[in-house]
């Protein structure tokens, strides 16, 4: 077993990237209350379609790069499945 402190690292990895889950899922929420009425010129949506698909491709990658880091550290902290 690797000493906990070398999860420190992993763990905060992790934590970064779920923040950064949130706020991009934010993101995508805030966005979506602009996606109303076409004509609508007052309150067009900020990100179109193609960013939208960007930042949900972002999400999956860091989503699943942090669930490889969290199986990494409890493999390192053998952690039964």
């Amino acid at each position: 077993m690797k000493c906990p402190k070398d999860c420190t690292h992993i763990a905060k990895r992790i934590e970064e990237r779920l923040t950064a889950i949130g706020i991009l899922a934010e993101i995508l929420v805030n966005n979506g209350g602009y996606k109303g009425d076409p004509g609508d010129v007052d309150n067009p949506a900020q990100i179109n379609d193609r960013g939208e698909s960007g930042i949900q491709t972002a999400i999956v990658l860091l989503a699943e790069t942090a669930h490889s880091d969290f199986c990494q550290m409890a493999t390192d902290l053998e952690i039964p499945q």
